[in-house]
């Protein structure tokens, strides 16, 4: 793919999380996608985060944070594409729980037969805001 059809498939990726529309998730992501979370649930995961795995537990994840992020705001958005990888780039603030949070963030994309194979998140929490 080239650096063009990359990012129409990074934007059809983020319009489809955003509406939390399984269908359309998994017309872009491979049937074995994984998400590494930012995030660990356990301290046998911590060095790599909560793993998930399917659309079906990317919807879960996103039905939840529906339920408990409050004032949730994106700033600074970039994405930039190579032959095999789409990286976002951006800063995230809200609330977790009544919990405020802020962050600077980038997701890797690793991208196999024109499909998004894994969303990586690595997040770095801002002025020792943190969960």
């Amino acid at each position: 793919m080239n650096e063009t059809e990359l990012l129409e498939l990074m934007k059809r990726f983020r319009n489809a999380y955003a509406r939390a529309d399984g269908d359309a998730l998994r017309d872009v992501v491979a049937e074995d996608f994984v998400w590494h979370q930012h995030v660990a649930t356990t301290t046998d995961d911590r060095a790599t985060g909560r793993v998930l795995h399917g659309v079906d537990a990317l919807l879960e994840e996103i039905a939840w944070r529906s339920e408990h992020w409050q004032e949730v705001n994106y700033e600074g958005l970039e994405e930039r594409a190579t032959a095999d990888l789409l990286v976002q780039t951006f800063t995230i603030s809200g609330k977790e729980d009544g919990v405020r949070f802020h962050a600077k963030a980038v997701d890797l994309y690793p991208v196999k037969d024109g499909r998004i194979s894994m969303k990586d998140t690595y997040w770095k929490y801002v002025q020792g805001e943190m969960k």
